[in-house]
């Protein structure tokens, strides 16, 4: 690497360390004016921040253009993990968002993993299934494991024994086939499953 590169990438970092500090501050217009300017001049830590913070904001196609040029600039940021990211920064609902925008443009199954728990979690379950479904009946293990999951819940709250056996029967196929797919958590559902 050159000097005038290592200059390049050193005055990138200080405006980066800028922004953070303009942010944490409450000045949330300004850093975003800077990351904006950082990132479309090809810094890929600014496209990261800005993909946190238009989906934040609800820009989601915005967001995963930023998710691509930070790609784009050697970022390694799989496609579901600004979702996390969102969450563990306390914006759900801004992390759902992101999870169905990456479902449904890359078909991310782990996207729809993150989305269909945190459906679930919110008692949402028809509409966790519909996004589960397809990842579980591809393989994926994350999957497979959150519609076993569900079905528990569902056997859980039934009243009848035939619709508990049903659900039973549903959360036994799933997991299993999560553990196929390799999903070690699958098998602690295993394990209370056979209980």
């Amino acid at each position: 690497m050159n000097w005038r590169r290592k200059l390049q990438g050193r005055r990138e970092h200080d405006l980066n360390e800028d922004a953070k500090q303009m942010f944490n501050q409450g000045d949330r217009e300004g850093a975003l004016r800077l990351w904006r300017e950082l990132a479309t001049t090809g810094d890929g830590a600014a496209a990261a921040n800005m993909v946190i913070e238009c989906a934040a904001d609800e820009l989601y196609d915005e967001a995963f253009q930023w998710w691509g040029k930070a790609v784009e600039r050697g970022m390694d940021i799989p496609v579901h993990e600004p979702g996390v990211r969102l969450r563990t920064m306390q914006r759900r609902p801004a992390a759902e968002g992101w999870w169905r925008k990456a479902a449904e443009v890359r078909n991310d199954d782990t996207s729809r993993e993150h989305l269909g728990a945190a459906l679930r979690e919110q008692g949402r379950s028809d509409e966790a299934e519909e996004w589960l479904k397809p990842g579980a009946e591809r393989g994926h293990g994350g999957c497979a494991r959150e519609l076993a999951t569900l079905y528990m819940l569902r056997k859980e709250e039934a009243t009848g024994d035939q619709v508990k056996r049903a659900h039973a029967a549903r959360a036994l196929n799933w997991a299993q086939r999560a553990a196929v797919a390799g999903d070690a958590r699958a098998r602690v559902l295993l394990l209370r499953l056979d209980r």
